[in-house]
């Protein structure tokens, strides 16, 4: 046979780039959708988000290529299914003097994985797994309880959080720039003419994760170390896991509209929504502007740099994927269910999915409303013309 040269797009990619260009591929090819309320999210668009901004991308590609081989039983066969030249993975010369196997290209291992009912299932299922065990309940529990809500118990906890915060970084907070109402005189006798805000103790990971085994699992398993002992009794309001921000800018961090990135004991602000979206207090920072904490006291834990960047790799993959916005949409909705604005057909599919995601964060329940969301996201699964 004579020698046949073969363009880039026949070489063999690593494991990490097969399944990413798969999914680039797929992108707008093949529709799956995660239902949440009104509100569904696409599997594919997270997917890739997850394997290429997160906090650790080939981390979850190893996660999600062992999904694929426990079902497919060995790695060889997978390996020689996903090839364009069907062999294992090792790089393939540009000269060759045979024929290849189709698929002859990426688009067509592309396609071969979308054929297969058995690896897109095994696709949806580890998506929605971190979707509605992870991103969901990261946004939808992230807005925490003002001092005046909750119990007495739970309001002077949060108060104590408050006073260490205000130890550590004064009176005016850091991101926002907003002075707390009860701040001395002396502190900026021009800033005190105008009045203040209550500022309040906002979590990096909600205070919620204390009680929720299933999102601990699912954030241990993001970061790739175990998070229970940093999320669990007194460390879930240390001061490590808590920044002092004005109601606005609170909300807007629960929403995951800007986060914190820490780099080298340094930490930088991190915008992802439009402007017309942030509230004027956010607008005050530039992205990637260094924010400093511990001015006051450097005897008070600074935030973790390891939540900081958790949530900010959670803020990626929520963005990049369109998830953001959906979810916060999904929010608001919930809102109004709970207000009774809502009714027909429209109610119904707000109130299951609020009661699914209640039920989801039960200790010892996370399992089971996982397992159970196969027979659910089954409804969304669209392939386009």
């Amino acid at each position: 046979m004579s020698s046949t040269v073969y363009p880039t797009d026949f070489e063999q990619k690593s494991l990490i780039e097969t399944i990413r260009t798969i999914l680039r591929l797929s992108r707008g090819v093949m529709s799956i959708l995660l239902p949440y309320g009104n509100n569904p999210s696409e599997v594919i668009s997270l997917a890739l988000a997850l394997l290429e901004v997160s906090y650790n991308p080939v981390l979850l590609s190893n996660d999600l290529w062992t999904k694929l081989t426990d079902e497919t039983e060995k790695i060889e066969a997978l390996s020689e299914f996903l090839s364009p030249v069907g062999a294992p993975f090792r790089r393939v010369f540009a000269v060759r003097v045979f024929t290849p196997k189709a698929p002859r290209n990426w688009e067509g291992v592309a396609g071969r994985f979308r054929e297969s009912k058995l690896l897109m299932k095994v696709l949806e299922n580890w998506t929605s797994a971190i979707f509605y065990g992870m991103l969901v309940p990261m946004m939808a529990k992230g807005r925490t309880p003002t001092p005046s809500e909750g119990s007495s118990t739970a309001r002077r906890k949060q108060m104590s959080l408050k006073k260490l915060l205000i130890q550590r970084d004064g009176w005016i907070s850091l991101v926002g720039k907003a002075m707390d109402k009860s701040a001395p005189p002396e502190v900026s006798p021009v800033r005190r003419a105008y009045g203040g805000v209550t500022l309040q103790a906002a979590h990096i990971v909600p205070f919620s994760a204390n009680g929720h085994s299933g999102l601990r699992t699912m954030l241990s398993r993001f970061v790739g170390q175990d998070m229970e002992h940093l999320l669990t009794g007194e460390n879930i309001n240390d001061p490590s896991n808590a920044l002092l921000l004005d109601a606005l800018t609170h909300a807007a961090f629960g929403l995951f509209e800007f986060s914190l990135e820490c780099q080298d004991d340094r930490y930088f602000f991190r915008k992802f929504a439009p402007d017309r979206k942030l509230p004027a207090e956010v607008l005050r920072h530039r992205d990637g502007e260094e924010i400093i904490f511990g001015k006051a006291s450097r005897s008070i834990a600074r935030p973790s740099p390891l939540l900081c960047n958790l949530r900010h790799g959670i803020a990626r993959v929520l963005w990049a994927s369109g998830a953001a916005e959906n979810i916060a949409r999904a929010l608001e909705e919930e809102d109004e269910f709970k207000d009774g604005h809502m009714e027909g057909d429209y109610w119904q599919r707000v109130s299951a999915s609020y009661l699914q995601r209640e039920l989801r964060a039960l200790p010892g329940l996370d399992e089971l409303a996982i397992d159970g969301q196969d027979s659910y996201t089954e409804k969304g699964s669209q392939v386009k013309g």
